[in-house]
């Protein structure tokens, strides 16, 4: 299957180490807006050195022999991106967040039923191993009532913003910040086994940029409470647990669920999780794969409820924290 990969930065590089452990994965090429940038990631992946090298959306589009696109080019181009690539017949893996806001990924997902094409948001937590061992354990922790997921690493970018620069990542001009950055995985993970929130409460640290470097999201169930906090300007341990009258799950870096642990009341615990290997991302394009196999055109994991799910709770956070897009405004 002839895969481009749009965007040149280190989760491409990281998935395409992964999906090159796949059978049917072969990168067709790169999309770069600068030759060189492109040439260069090609570059440090020397199985791939065949691989065209395209400086434009456009390209990418025209060329019949392209199956399937991968975009993880800035945030505020998802959408405009993954629109082109569906409408030229491109099936899409869409970096996360898919979209800069919740009307732009509906455009996503009404675009890829009207051309017949696959588009996934690759959110690669939900395809690990561990999360199907994490629900398949769940109801040991007896009826839920607390979940409290941390993200917390303090961004190398951020030295260069306190020196004056301006990085992409802190840039409301592409759809940046630490919640849709970090806070999404812990918020992807809850909604995913608990569904929408009845109500969102959003409070952080907003940078002079406008865009978050921090902060807390409180999303209250009829039951059951849960808090996601984040940070791009501190550091945390990144523990996550899911609270239940009976224990506990505790989870260790919760992008990857590296570590899933049991811990009852009485302190009797059991690893759940299985160890694996750096390639992680694999599992997310090897069922993308599948899909497009079966001509089966939304995900039965990441499906456009989910995506359309979070992407509200994040819209009505931004709204409540006082992060506004450029991408906002056209809608």
């Amino acid at each position: 299957m002839n895969f481009v990969i749009v965007g040149t930065n280190f989760i491409s590089d990281t998935l395409l180490d992964a999906a090159n452990t796949l059978a049917d994965f072969n990168l067709y090429g790169v999309c770069s807006r600068a030759l060189s940038s492109g040439e260069a990631f090609l570059a440090k992946h020397p199985q791939n050195t065949h691989a065209k090298t395209f400086t434009s959306i456009e390209q990418v589009c025209q060329d019949e022999c392209v199956d399937a696109v991968y975009i993880a080019a800035p945030n505020s181009l998802h959408k405009q991106y993954a629109v082109r690539c569906l409408n030229a017949g491109k099936h899409v893996l869409g970096e996360k967040p898919s979209a800069a806001n919740s009307q732009e990924l509906k455009e996503i997902i009404a675009t890829a039923k009207q051309n017949q094409c696959l588009y996934m948001e690759a959110m690669m937590t939900t395809h690990l191993p561990n999360f199907t061992l994490l629900k398949q354990a769940l109801s040991r922790i007896g009826t839920p009532r607390k979940y409290i997921g941390q993200y917390s690493q303090y961004s190398s970018r951020y030295d260069k913003y306190k020196n004056g620069e301006r990085p992409n990542t802190f840039l409301p001009e592409f759809a940046n910040g630490a919640l849709v950055d970090l806070g999404i995985y812990p918020l992807y993970l809850l909604i995913a086994l608990w569904g929408a929130p009845q109500s969102v409460n959003a409070s952080g640290v907003l940078l002079d940029t406008g865009v978050d470097g921090a902060g807390d999201v409180l999303l209250n169930y009829s039951n059951k409470q849960a808090v996601i906090s984040y940070s791009k300007i501190s550091q945390g341990d990144n523990t996550t647990e899911i609270q239940g009258e009976l224990g506990r799950m505790r989870i260790e870096a919760v992008s990857q669920l590296k570590k899933v642990e049991f811990i009852a009341n009485n302190g009797e615990s059991e690893i759940i999780s299985e160890q694996f290997d750096e390639h992680f991302m694999k599992f997310e394009v090897a069922h993308f794969m599948q899909l497009i196999e079966k001509k089966q055109w939304e995900s039965d994991v990441n499906t456009f409820a989910l995506s359309l799910d979070v992407m509200n709770v994040l819209d009505e956070a931004r709204k409540q924290l006082g992060v506004i897009y450029p991408n906002d405004k056209t809608h």
